[in-house]
């Protein structure tokens, strides 16, 4: 019988899970609505009847399941199989994920930070495939980070390293810089961007924007700031352009330091704005890397989308278990 494995990758609005074959390539896929606001159980059931779904699935190709990969924003304890905390999905603090998958399908399991996993998975077949030195920069809702140094993913002593979402863009003011609006995540997160361009909105500089949203934050998408350039809001591109260009030049140093390969650049305003976070991120990154550094690296956007983390975790269980 030949090998597969699952990969389920636990998102504060969805949850996929995938079914791949020993070379992850995927087979079958269930995305479920996560519902954190339905509470642990809602979310249990949904879980587990998707797993057992695939389960079946791989029996019906005669695949047996060797390996189980898990990931999710937040904190996660990878001795215990636990969601540990997680700003989007509060009903699962202290979550015993791995007790719960462990009901509907035996196989050794692993689980893992999802843009650690997200970066893994760009490693392995994306964008930073063969790359011995990568870091991962993911714009969502923070400004997660990651690293692979040679060839293999750096955890870091509390398994957090190569976040870059706390790394000092503005280190005036002191350690109060880390409180307020100094670091990158409290520059280029979803909050940072949505609610500056909100209150441009409220000011009618992005009568495009107002029309749309009026007052209500939570309208503000990265479709709908797209939206709202091509309909000639040119405030929101410009402040969209001068934070992209400060978390560059803010990442510059850790560029520098690590000396990769390749810098990959993924997340929901990348896949909404490409052309601009790339551009304007790697002028701002440039203009402050070493020459050898800068001849040595590249900027490449993520190429494996939503499916990144998924896919990640897949393949980081499957290498666990050989």
């Amino acid at each position: 019988m030949k090998k597969a494995a699952l990969g389920i990758d636990v998102g504060g609005t969805k949850t996929l899970c995938v079914l791949v074959d020993q070379d992850c390539n995927t087979l079958e896929r269930i995305k479920f609505k996560t519902a954190p606001q339905e509470g642990a159980e809602r979310f249990t059931r949904d879980l587990q009847e998707s797993v057992r779904g695939l389960v079946e699935r791989a029996r019906d190709k005669s695949r047996k399941i060797v390996a189980v990969g898990i990931a999710c924003a937040g904190q996660v304890d990878a001795k215990k199989l636990k969601i540990k905390s997680s700003q989007n999905l509060l009903a699962l603090e202290n979550y015993p994920i791995g007790k719960y998958v462990g009901q509907a399908v035996k196989a050794p399991m692993t689980i893992g930070n999802d843009v650690q996993m997200g970066l893994y998975g760009e490693h392995k077949m994306g964008a930073a495939k063969g790359a011995s030195d990568a870091l991962g920069v993911f714009f969502g809702t923070g400004v997660g980070g990651a690293a692979i140094i040679d060839h293999k993913l750096y955890k870091g002593a509390a398994g957090v390293g190569g976040q870059v979402g706390a790394v000092l863009a503005q280190p005036v003011g002191g350690p109060k810089a880390a409180l307020s609006h100094g670091i990158v995540d409290r520059i280029a997160s979803k909050a940072a961007i949505a609610g500056e361009a909100l209150v441009m909105a409220i000011k009618d500089w992005a009568p495009y924007l107002h029309k749309k949203v009026g007052t209500d934050l939570a309208k503000v998408t990265w479709g709908m700031l797209k939206r709202a350039i091509g309909r000639g809001d040119e405030r929101i591109e410009e402040m969209l352009r001068a934070r992209m260009r400060v978390v560059g030049i803010a990442l510059s140093s850790v560029v520098n330091f690590l000396n990769p390969q390749v810098v990959v650049l993924g997340g929901g305003l990348l896949d909404s704005l490409p052309d601009l976070v790339l551009e304007e991120f790697e002028a701002g990154m440039r203009e402050y890397l070493v020459p050898e550094v800068s001849e040595a690296v590249k900027i490449k956007p993520a190429e494996l989308g939503g499916d990144a983390v998924a896919l990640g975790s897949a393949y980081f269980a499957l290498e666990d278990s050989a």
